[in-house]
């Protein structure tokens, strides 16, 4: 997954763009010295690249404009895909602003290439991993996630299912294991390459002791990947708490009773999580915490009897469900919003 862009000029910043927690602003101080060392030492579009943690910097300098171009992401993804992504960035970030780097331009001019990067990282998107054993819920919990579903790529085989799926504006591919009691042999091709992987349980002690066979094949498949334990059926009497999984297990483990809808919701902050991505701050999440903010609004407007402030309400919601390609919401919610106007008409 990408996860930062950075355009760096004669030591300055000129352009940063963030998808997932990353390098600080402290890290990248640092670093800078040797990335220029080494990127102006290069031949020209030589790409330069190294592990820093549990990321990969990827980078190359245009000599004559003093310019880095870096982009940040996982250990686990593509480099040649990255590699050819940043020369087509590069080429089209100079196209347009060759002439004008030089003049000390206001850095929310480049605002623009947006969307560019935003396409990058649509076409790297991280690859999610759901496993588990047959009962435990999984595919209450994935059908949870593929609720907004695009089906740009669905591909069933006899052990997984991958679809290309959407929350917000974050595009990802989720590898859904079929539903077993015993290993399958080919898993391991499936876990790796993996960015994040969700391991079901159904919270009882024989289910999790079972599941713990799985982290081995982890570790040997995906060994960077983001791990995540989801416990679900945390209603039933025999059901281990969380803290007791946890110990069980070693890792981060999320409560769930995936029969309850609301627990949507909390499903698109488990993948955030795993993912590293804030749903407050990340430009591929936050639309829908804007959305989810102004759909409380609005309906706390109609309860207060401001119908006028709700039709705003609804014409803002409209436009962010548009943003996130979500037009059949977008279509009922502008829809409410016509409606609660014809009836202030015929108030007035």
């Amino acid at each position: 997954m990408l996860r930062q862009v950075f355009i760096v000029f004669k030591d300055k910043v000129l352009y940063e763009r963030n998808y997932g927690k990353a390098l600080s602003n402290l890290d990248l101080t640092s670093l800078l010295p040797d990335i220029k060392k080494d990127a102006f030492l290069r031949e020209k579009n030589e790409i330069c690249n190294f592990d820093y943690y549990n990321f990969k910097l990827s980078f190359m300098a245009n000599k004559d404009l003093d310019l880095i171009f870096i982009f940040v992401s996982g250990l686990t993804d593509d480099l040649n895909k990255i590699k050819t992504k940043i020369l087509e960035f590069t080429k089209e970030f100079l196209k347009v602003f060759s002439d004008s780097i030089k003049i000390d331009v206001d850095p929310s001019v480049f605002e623009v290439i947006n969307p560019i990067i935003d396409g990058i990282h649509r076409n790297l998107k991280p690859k999610i991993s759901i496993i588990g054993f047959s009962g435990v819920g999984k595919t209450t919990i994935t059908n949870f996630i593929k609720v907004d579903e695009i089906h740009l790529e669905y591909i069933p085989t006899n052990s997984v299912d991958i679809a290309t799926v959407k929350i917000g504006k974050l595009t990802f591919l989720l590898w859904d294991l079929k539903e077993t009691n015993q290993f399958n042999p080919l898993w391991k091709d499936y876990i790796k390459g993996s960015n994040a992987l969700l391991l079901i349980t159904d919270s009882t002690l024989e289910n999790v002791d079972k599941s713990k066979n799985y982290l081995e094949l982890i570790k040997e498949e995906a060994p960077h990947a983001h791990l995540a334990i989801i416990a679900n059926k945390q209603d039933l009497p025999d059901a281990l708490n969380v803290e007791k999984i946890e110990e069980i297990m070693g890792l981060k483990t999320y409560s769930m009773v995936a029969i309850e809808p609301k627990n949507q919701d909390k499903m698109i902050q488990i993948i955030a999580d795993i993912l590293d991505i804030s749903v407050e701050d990340s430009p591929l999440l936050k639309p829908i915490f804007e959305r989810d903010n102004l759909i409380n609004s609005a309906e706390k407007a109609l309860i207060d009897g401001n119908f006028k402030k709700a039709a705003d309400f609804f014409d803002k919601i409209a436009e962010i469900c548009i943003e996130i390609g979500d037009d059949s919401l977008a279509n009922e919610i502008f829809d409410k919003g016509i409606k609660i106007r014809e009836f202030l008409k015929t108030c007035a």
